[in-house]
């Protein structure tokens, strides 16, 4: 297996690995743009303590082939602050708006002077501004210069404060090969769905630092693959500490890969248990059976006309189109939580009788179409079903049950009723939901279908199937 694998990494390195010219031209853009930075902050008379290309284009040289992404990073001095950081961390309102500001000072100005064609003021945690340059897009974010022994005894005040931290850690440990294996290991995240915030399966799947991390405590390709291939996972841990403290330390998370910057952060617990169980199947899968075929980027698939008949009244597809403007993560999370509803809504009645049994979904995105794939047990229900109330010695509560229930009646010991369902096919109730349970004028369903109605809609329910009920403990 091991020099099959190694055939293999010789093979797809060729393809995946980014040009000299490719990275000269990142460089020469950022250049450009930080020229700017440093003209438009004089101006303004701002003092930045650095300007630096983070994320796997900047001095970590992580990314891959064709990666047109470029995150500039601009750091602040504390002393911008009202107040001393050892005196009070500044509110996250504050920030914003300080952040605001910066960004519409500085960042826009900068960008236009630059010669972007199109830019935009975008929202995470923070404002940052988002722009588009020679078909590069570039993120220009504001972060604060803290020192190393800072953020490990405190904590950053923004959660990009530790990236310049991170940036030097695999700049300063990662040979020239095992970034190469970084890049390997995202070709297959990649190649099976489990990559970045816009993941299809699940959540969230693996970070461009975690996948890092994963190489700089694994060493080599082999033993990476060794790692995601165990169900559990041994925890991965900078500073050695034993792995039932960790165990214990970070409860209830699948994946531990802590924080080179601060022992009390886990930075793979953004990771989606169902990103991890994908990626350790197919890693299990890769060991099994080496092949190139889990390093090649592919469209997701869409179902067989024959799978597609299989239960496919069991199945929904819900397309939505966004007009909101939101930043696309924000959009992600609001659908999971409103999905999150919804499923409890067709799983229970509202006394808590049991309604449609069990309820499956799973959201995948190509903005701005968002879509949510969703299996229900069962697609029709009886017409009633009986409450269990209370048992016949206590009559205060048999009292208020019969009241409430004229029809109820006594079966072994306990009072029960027969109430009529409101809804006993399902789909009726998802439209229900649908209809009086609104997220925004501009996020309303264009589609609900058994097959979806949309290439992404159709992947969907591809991965709901294949990628994620599979593997459901």
């Amino acid at each position: 297996m091991m020099s099959t694998l190694r055939k293999i990494r010789s093979t797809i390195l060729n393809q995946i690995r980014p040009t000299r010219t490719e990275i000269e031209e990142g460089f020469q853009i950022f250049n450009r743009i930080k020229r700017a930075i440093l003209h438009i902050s004089e101006m303004k008379n701002v003092e930045v303590s650095f300007i630096n290309l983070e994320g796997s284009s900047g001095r970590k040289q992580t990314q891959l082939r064709n990666w047109r992404e470029l995150d500039i990073f601009i750091g602040l001095p504390t002393s911008i602050l009202p107040k001393p950081i050892d005196k009070e961390k500044p509110s996250k309102p504050k920030l914003r708006k300080l952040f605001k500001q910066l960004v519409e000072e500085i960042a826009v100005e900068a960008i236009k002077e630059a010669g972007c064609s199109s830019w935009q003021v975008k929202y995470a945690e923070h404002p940052y501004a988002s722009a588009t340059l020679d078909n590069y897009k570039v993120d220009i974010v504001f972060g604060f210069d803290l020192s190393p022994e800072y953020i490990f005894k405190t904590g950053p005040i923004t959660a990009v404060d530790r990236t310049p931290h991170h940036s030097q850690f695999v700049d300063s440990q990662l040979s020239k090969n095992q970034r190469d294996d970084v890049r390997l290991l995202k070709a297959f995240f990649h190649s099976v769905y489990v990559y970045g915030d816009t993941s299809p399966v699940g959540r969230s799947g693996f970070t461009g630092f975690s996948t890092e991390m994963i190489v700089y405590h694994n060493q080599s390709l082999d033993s990476v693959f060794e790692f995601l291939s165990q169900a559990p996972p041994k925890p991965l841990d900078y500073f050695s500490r034993p792995s039932d403290e960790l165990l214990q330390k970070f409860r209830r998370e699948e994946l531990i890969i802590t924080d080179p910057t601060d022992p009390n952060r886990n930075i793979a617990s953004s990771i989606s248990e169902r990103a991890y169980r994908f990626a350790q199947h197919n890693a299990c899968q890769l060991l099994r059976e080496p092949s190139l075929a889990f390093f090649k980027m592919a469209q997701i698939p869409v179902l067989a006309l024959d799978e597609l008949k299989i239960e496919s009244d069991n199945y929904f597809v819900i397309e939505f189109q966004d007009e909101t403007g939101w930043h696309y993560t924000k959009t992600r999370d609001k659908l999971y939580r409103y999905f999150t509803k919804l499923q409890k809504f067709l799983s229970r009645e509202a006394t808590g009788e049991p309604r449609f049994g069990s309820i499956v979904f799973e959201e995948v995105f190509e903005a701005p179409v968002f879509v949510i794939a969703l299996n229900v047990e069962k697609n029709e229900i009886s017409k009633s079903y009986t409450r269990i109330g209370p048992p016949s010695d206590f009559p205060d509560e048999v009292d208020k049950f019969t009241k409430k229930h004229p029809n109820a009646y006594l079966r072994n010991g306990r009072y029960h009723v027969e109430i009529q369902r409101r809804f006993k096919n399902v789909g009726n109730a998802i439209q229900h939901f649908l209809a009086n349970n609104t997220l925004s004028p501009k996020l309303t369903p264009i589609s609900v279908s058994n097959q979806g109605s949309t290439l992404i809609g159709k992947q969907a329910l591809w991965i709901l199937k294949k990628a994620v009920q599979p593997f459901i403990p």
